[in-house]
């Protein structure tokens, strides 16, 4: 006797493979997404929302065979330069007469982080296809991704049809509610970017110039382990993905600076000497996505920084302690 496959079965078997099937297909999107952000060239104007507050970004991106450059220039409020290239990243604060330079370090796509390779992230998120919308005249697909848990941020994003450039970013809260968007208003793909587009315009020759030391402390797993700082809890699927130390100038003590990351959301560990011993330090700030979290420990700040709930960097930041207290 043969038996045949109860409807049940196959209901659930048909359930299975389409959820499959979304996976992948969101995974197609996003994938190329990230890679479009960074080969292509494009020139647009976009705004980003938070808190009420709206600012207008200019920026210029280029890829040929001298490599990557980019060019942000902002449209409202302070007068605002953000060059990058190979090299270096180099900020013109006209508000602040002040030019700060620092090495270049491999980027997030714009204007956000995600990575190439997204199968590991499906233990943290969920990532579906949704529906059709249009942004700055082009069409676009809206790919969601929803966070398992309370410690992270979810995303709605739109990416454009031909191209695959991120055209409209929605960074939403535990609640589902927008924390911040980012979206294009205008933007081209010309086949080529003069340089003038990608050169500076505001004239930095009299502002106070800052530079990165070219040699940094040098950081192995000798001097990870003699360090007198450990922080002691990460949300699940966090991982330790940079331990350095960062001076502006070679005069200045430097800043002691972990990274975490689980492949799409990150935060930043700093742990800086005070000057002044009787200094009050601590609280959330927040601005936008972007959540702060600061303490004293025994005369040192401890700041915790990134584009996660408040609970997560009041987590980390809780477990930040001396190992000389664990003696």
């Amino acid at each position: 006797m043969t038996r045949s496959i109860s409807p049940v079965l196959w209901l659930l078997s048909a359930l299975l493979m389409s959820t499959g099937a979304a996976a992948q297909s969101a995974r197609d999107w996003l994938e190329r997404m990230s890679t479009a952000s960074q080969t292509l060239n494009y020139s647009g104007i976009f705004v980003y929302q938070h808190q009420g507050q709206l600012e207008a970004m200019q920026i210029v991106h280029a890829m040929d065979e001298s490599g990557e450059r980019e060019r942000l220039v902002s449209l409202t409020g302070p007068e605002r330069e953000v060059l990058r290239d190979n090299r270096a990243v180099t900020c013109i604060l006209a508000d602040r007469q002040s030019v700060l330079v620092n090495k270049s370090q491999p980027r997030a796509p714009f204007p956000l982080s995600f990575p190439r390779q997204l199968m590991e992230l499906e233990q943290h998120y969920t990532f579906e296809v949704l529906d059709e919308d249009r942004v700055a005249g082009l069409n676009c697909r809206i790919v969601a991704v929803q966070p398992r848990d309370q410690f992270r941020y979810g995303r709605r994003l739109c990416v454009h049809d031909a191209s695959h450039l991120l055209l409209r970013s929605e960074v939403t809260g535990t609640d589902g509610g927008t924390v911040e968007q980012m979206m294009f208003t205008s933007v081209e793909f010309p086949d080529k970017i003069p340089a003038s587009a990608l050169s500076p315009q505001l004239d930095g020759a009299d502002f106070t110039w800052q530079r990165e030391p070219e040699q940094q402390p040098q950081t192995n797993a000798a001097t990870r382990k003699a360090s007198r700082w450990r922080v002691g809890e990460v949300p699940g699927g966090f991982m330790l993905v940079d331990h350095t130390w960062h001076r502006l100038s070679g005069g200045e003590p430097g800043v002691e600076h972990w990274v975490y990351s689980d492949g799409l959301a990150s935060l930043s560990v700093y742990v800086e000497q005070s000057q002044n011993a009787d200094e009050s330090y601590g609280g959330v700030t927040r601005r936008g996505a972007l959540n702060a979290y600061g303490k004293m420990i025994d005369g040192y700040y401890v700041t915790v920084i990134g584009e996660v709930p408040r609970r997560t960097v009041e987590l980390v930041g809780d477990s930040v302690e001396s190992r000389q207290a664990e003696q």
